[in-house]
């Protein structure tokens, strides 16, 4: 029913994290993100919140405007979602590239799933921190200001992704998918040249 790849992403130089980490931006995010009817069972914002703020070391000391990534015992991680976020901003991308396919991107959603969850760095911490400094428009007009955002030099993400096998979305797809997503980048600070990669797809053996 699914046929497993394994891909690696390297990345060419500076990958940018993209979580706050202050707990008010956490808090913000999250609120920013939740749908409008949250489900009856959902875990409530603040606990949410508190769970975000651990796994990104957010503490008193941490700068408003400051993006980090989440880490867990083995290291610094990126999350499935994130990668599925960019497989279907490039999916869309490459719509109009694809041939006969009706609403591609829409199938390509449906079929293509990034199996693995947590997906480690391979750094303890990050290489290094960059300052910049940004204008932002306030309810009292724009404001200069300053943000930080932590980065890795040249690391590699490693995942499984599932593709359904009904001869609709093939590997090619992701593959042309990737293509696109090489010069677009990944991660923050895509529109100053970060996030770019070489890519690697190989089928999983089948068991």
């Amino acid at each position: 029913m699914w046929k497993k790849y394994d891909v690696k992403l390297k990345m060419m130089g500076q990958f940018g994290a993209s979580i706050p980490k202050t707990k008010e931006e956490i808090v913000a995010m999250l609120a920013h993100r939740a749908p409008t009817r949250p489900p009856e069972d959902a875990t409530p914002l603040p606990e949410l919140a508190d769970q975000v703020a651990e796994e990104v070391g957010a503490d008193e000391e941490s700068l408003p405007g400051w993006a980090t990534f989440k880490r867990n015992g083995a290291g610094l991680y990126y999350e499935s979602r994130c990668v599925r976020g960019h497989l279907k901003d490039c999916a869309h991308q490459i719509a109009g590239m694809v041939g006969d396919i009706k609403n591609f991107r829409a199938k390509f959603v449906n079929r293509v799933y990034v199996e693995t969850e947590v997906i480690p760095l391979g750094k303890a911490e990050p290489d290094g921190m960059e300052k910049r400094f940004i204008q932002v428009m306030t309810r009292q007009g724009p404001r200069s200001t300053f943000k930080f955002i932590d980065y890795l030099e040249k690391p590699e993400l490693r995942f499984a992704v599932v593709i359904l096998e009904d001869s609709v979305i093939e590997r090619k797809h992701l593959e042309m998918a990737l293509n696109y997503g090489a010069i677009h980048g990944l991660g923050a600070e895509r529109s100053q040249g970060w996030g770019r990669y070489s890519w690697e797809v190989e089928e999983q053996a089948a068991k």
